[in-house]
């Protein structure tokens, strides 16, 4: 990233404000979702889960990490949504979370697209929302510090859902737009990330 970007990433010093700990500033922004009817107690009960990834991720982002988002087929739509909202901010600089459309068919092939990978980014990890039966979710579960979303599975760093719950649609947008928030949080230096 250059020198003038990098400088954008370092969170201001809030003089009036004491930074809020992320824990607490997502178990509020949980309720308010919850009291606006956006029914997220569900999130509140996975909430120490869904921090610890959501700060572990978040501090791979500040610390110049690239995240390529990938997903199952189903969930092509939601891939869609992420990468048409998460750099249209107007007050806050871009992210580096982007689209990544390589498939591998083989071992070798994956291989080659990892090598191609560690040319092509400083550091970089995967976004996976979805089941893992593909190539692209063992690429993702396979590479350290990647952003899990896995469904139907409990994997320990991952978030899982359940592939029938009715809402499930509903409920991938509703982390994401927690997990937007939480970056915009982060970025203008609002929330201290668990070390």
């Amino acid at each position: 990233m250059p020198k003038k970007q990098l400088e954008l990433f370092t969170p201001p010093i809030n003089s009036t404000n004491k930074m809020e700990k992320i824990s607490d500033w997502m178990l509020k922004t949980i309720r308010e979702e919850n009291n606006h009817g956006f029914l997220s107690g569900w999130l509140e009960e996975e909430r120490f889960k869904w921090t610890k990834l959501v700060s572990n991720t978040l501090t791979r982002i500040m610390q110049e990490t690239s995240f390529l988002v990938v997903c199952d087929s189903q969930r092509e739509w939601f891939k869609s949504y992420i990468l048409s909202h998460i750099n249209h901010h107007k007050n806050r600089p871009f992210v580096p979370i982007l689209d990544f459309t390589l498939l591998p068919k083989d071992s070798q092939e994956t291989q080659n697209i990892k090598d191609m990978l560690d040319i092509a980014y400083k550091d970089y990890a995967f976004f996976y929302i979805g089941k893992r039966n593909n190539a692209l979710a063992e690429l993702a579960i396979g590479h350290e510090n990647s952003f899990l979303w896995i469904l139907d599975e409990s994997l320990q760093d991952a978030f899982c859902l359940n592939s029938t719950h009715p809402m499930l649609d509903f409920r991938l947008l509703q982390l994401y737009k927690i997990f937007d928030l939480a970056l915009s949080a982060c970025i203008f230096g609002k929330i201290e990330l668990e070390s």
